[in-house]
Parts: C-alpha cells; sequence; structure tokens
C-alpha cells in the first residue's frame, strides 16, 4: 500500500510539473507572438513619422523657394518708409490734419524712439502715445483716416473713456491711443 502511496505521489508531482512547463510553454508563446503586433505598430510609428518629416522638408523648400519674394517685398515697403531726418515733423504734422478735419483735440503726444536692427536695412521704431478728445463720428474719422494713410501706423491700443465731468459737451470721449511706425535711416 506504502509503495501505491508513493507511486501516486510522483504520478501527481509529475504531473504538477507538466501543468506548470505547459503553463511556462502558453507565457513564452504569448510573449513571442506580441513583438510582431509591436513590431507593426513601431512601423506604422515610423511611417507617420517620416511622413512628418517630408512634409517639414517640404514646406521649409517652399518657404526657401518664397525668400527672394520676400525680401523684395521688404525693401518696396521699406521703400516706402519716412526717413528718420524728417519723419517726426511729418507725423505731427499728419495727426494735427486729422485730427483739425475730424474736429477733435490732439493732448500728450508722446514719442520714444528705438533702433531696430536689421541686417542692412537700419530702421527706427517710434511709438506714440497721445489722446484725442471730441465725438464719436470725429474719432472714427481720424482712426479711419489713420489706417488709409500713405505713411504706416500700427495702432496696438486704444482705450476710450467718456468724459462727463463737465468738462465739454456731453458725449464727448476721450481715446488714448498706443502706436507705432517706422522710419528708414539715413
Amino acid at each position: 500500500m506504502q509503495d501505491f502511496q508513493l507511486k501516486r505521489q510522483l504520478i501527481i508531482a509529475g504531473l504538477a510539473i507538466l501543468l506548470l512547463a505547459d503553463a511556462a510553454f502558453v507565457y513564452f508563446n504569448s510573449t513571442l507572438s506580441s513583438p510582431q503586433e509591436s513590431r507593426q505598430q513601431i512601423l506604422a510609428a515610423q511611417t507617420r513619422q517620416l511622413a512628418l518629416v517630408k512634409a517639414d522638408v517640404k514646406r521649409a523648400t517652399e518657404i526657401r523657394a518664397k525668400i527672394p519674394k520676400v525680401l523684395k517685398d521688404f525693401d518696396e515697403f521699406e521703400s516706402t518708409l519716412l526717413p528718420a531726418s524728417k519723419g517726426y515733423s511729418v507725423i505731427s504734422q499728419e495727426l494735427d490734419e486729422y485730427a483739425r478735419d475730424s474736429h477733435l483735440i490732439v493732448d500728450d503726444v508722446k514719442f520714444h524712439q528705438k533702433d531696430v536692427t536689421a541686417p542692412g536695412h537700419p530702421l527706427s521704431e517710434l511709438t506714440l502715445d497721445s489722446s484725442v478728445s471730441g465725438d464719436y463720428n470725429g474719432i472714427v474719422s481720424f482712426l479711419n483716416r489713420l489706417q488709409r494713410s500713405k505713411n504706416n501706423y500700427i495702432v496696438d491700443s486704444l482705450d476710450v473713456d467718456s468724459q462727463n465731468s463737465g468738462q465739454g459737451p456731453v458725449g464727448t470721449l476721450r481715446v488714448n491711443l498706443h502706436m507705432r511706425t517706422y522710419f528708414r535711416k539715413a
């Protein structure tokens, strides 16, 4: 009977070892088959990356082809800028004329100049801070004339306040302008 018990335990141990080996083979089989999917995912990701790089190269080539036209356009734009030697007076005269024609009052015109360095293109940036007062139609007319001016103005900000403090007629607006323009250096 003991011999039977020993044989039985050996058979159970052998079956347990076979089941463990079978489980190990299942695990290794699943890990060996999953890299196929990973390889396909890696290939798909690399294909997408290659397409993006090709699109970037195409866009860079198109930009490079457009550089001569952009430089020509910049030179044409630069030639329309006022020379720095007479820029302040032209700007002041133009703002005063637009204000007078629009029935506005110009207050506190402040200029701040800084040099803008671009190789071969010496420019000066002029920042203008000013206030204009008047009615709504006059302010709209003034801004339209600035927009249509032969000189280039960039309006960075506009702050509007109504003046109902007893100064001037009711409905008078005060607009604080922050603008930029550019001059050619001689």
